[in-house]
């Protein structure tokens, strides 16, 4: 069988299978297969959007790409698409009429605009539905979605693929932690969606109050403290915490956890074509992805920012298919300061075993006169703060001893600033790294701020 024919094939399976054959194929693939369809579908995908959208159109002009003659990513030389392309041109890349748009508030502040038609939702859908039972939601689980609904795409994709499982839901959007506590056991729901911070203080509640039996709590749209996985299942009495990696960008998440390990992500390489590009010597670099199934407002070589890498052998539990290591931090919260590369793993590393602050804090970097000053803002409950910065101190010196030499050497000054719980994040999504060195009128803004309370 000729590989445009299976990938033509391939489509029309997906786009009519159910989830539990969805789950299947994603769960062991014929490798050799799959690299033919996928790079099949990348080729289709890249001719549809140069015929049909005024973005690629020109771009691929501009650089004198040919897309006839493209057959995989290296084909299209350094041509990417960013972030910035999306904010700034988001119809021009409509290759055909949309029916629904999302918003993706990111960490740069401006919102990006991703349009979807019908029949791709509804394949989302299913998709959506098998990597729910990837993950173990089987049909009969009684499931809490908490993801936001709002003009953001989780809440919304979520549900879709609970009713494609055939699962009962009650869709709260992001509530009140104590609005979906109260419910839990009035509707025998056992299994919780939602952001990481939400997850983390509906767990407070439970510790409180006392948790119900949960089978498996799922977390996406950005990082889960590692301290916190080991709190958060013993408070709950041992259900299991897994993380999907998605994006509004993605919409389909890209990365599953369907096992017990919590170090990275199984990649979907069926409805997305991920390259790392830019690698250090170690392997780090920036995730890319093409999606494969989207014909409304298809992303080639989309730059996510996010700073990971890629395991080609799949997963320690078995998985043959590729895994990549935890998000380390995003490119554009990559600052270097302080004599090195800084990124937003290396604080959760340093504050995740100090007892008393929560998981919301940012890392400021600012300039005293000439001298840089490192400004991390934690939330404590702590009035020992003394002891508490030593204990900081320590475990920075433990972990990043070049980090901390560069401090001995006065290379650059650290301030810890105690803030009370819950005033540090402003927005639906915090930036962790902030580098107001080089930007006077961000720093004059933040500095005009009311004041936080800060304890002393």
């Amino acid at each position: 069988m000729n590989v445009p024919f299976l990938g033509t094939m391939f489509d029309f399976a997906a786009r009519h299978a159910s989830p539990a054959l969805i789950k299947r194929f994603y769960q062991g693939p014929p490798v050799a297969m799959l690299n033919n369809v996928v790079h099949d579908r990348f080729r289709r995908t890249v001719r549809w959007a140069a015929s049909h959208s005024e973005f690629y159109r020109d771009a691929f002009k501009q650089r004198g790409i040919d897309s006839r003659r493209v057959r995989r990513p290296e084909d299209l030389g350094d041509f990417f698409t960013t972030p910035t392309d999306l904010a700034d041109h988001p119809t021009k890349f409509l290759c055909q009429r949309p029916q629904m748009v999302f918003e993706s508030s990111g960490t740069s502040g401006r919102n990006k605009r991703v349009y979807f038609g019908r029949s791709e939702w509804e394949h989302m859908g299913r998709t959506v539905a098998a990597g729910f039972r990837i993950m173990g939601i089987e049909p009969e689980d009684r499931v809490a979605n908490a993801f936001d609904f709002s003009i953001w795409i989780p809440g919304m994709l979520c549900h879709y693929g609970a009713m494609a499982n055939g699962n009962f839901t009650q869709a709260f959007g992001k509530v009140d932690p104590g609005e979906v506590y109260r419910r839990l056991k009035q509707e025998n729901l056992n299994v919780v969606l939602g952001e990481p911070t939400w997850i983390i203080r509906l767990t407070e509640l439970a510790e409180k109050h006392g948790a119900v039996p949960l089978k498996l709590i799922l977390g996406g749209a950005e990082e889960m403290p590692t301290a916190a996985i080991p709190w958060i299942q013993s408070v709950w009495k041992g259900a299991n915490l897994k993380m999907c990696y998605a994006s509004v960008e993605m919409a389909l998440a890209i990365g599953f956890q369907p096992c017990s390990n919590q170090d990275g992500y199984h990649l979907d390489t069926v409805d997305f074509l991920p390259e790392i590009i830019e690698p250090d010597e170690a392997g780090w670099g920036e995730l890319v992805f093409t999606t494969l199934y989207r014909r409304t407002m298809p992303l080639i070589r989309y730059r996510t920012r996010d700073v990971t890498r890629l395991t080609p052998g799949g997963c320690p539990c078995g998985s043959i298919m590729p895994h990549i290591s935890r998000l380390r931090g995003r490119r554009d919260e990559l600052v270097v300061a302080s004599g090195g590369n800084l990124y937003p793993l290396m604080f959760e590393r340093i504050l995740e075993s100090v007892p008393g602050i929560s998981h919301d804090w940012q890392v400021i970097f600012r300039l005293d006169g000439v001298r840089e000053v490192l400004e991390l803002n934690i939330e404590t409950t702590r009035s020992d703060f003394g002891e508490l910065d030593r204990e900081i101190h320590a475990q920075a010196t433990a972990l990043y001893p070049d980090l901390m030499k560069n401090l001995a050497l006065n290379i650059f000054s650290l301030k810890i600033v105690h803030h009370p719980f819950g005033s540090i994040r402003s927005s639906r999504k915090l930036k962790r790294l902030l580098d107001l060195r080089h930007d006077p009128a961000t720093a004059e803004s933040l500095e005009s701020r009311e004041p936080i309370q800060i304890g002393v």
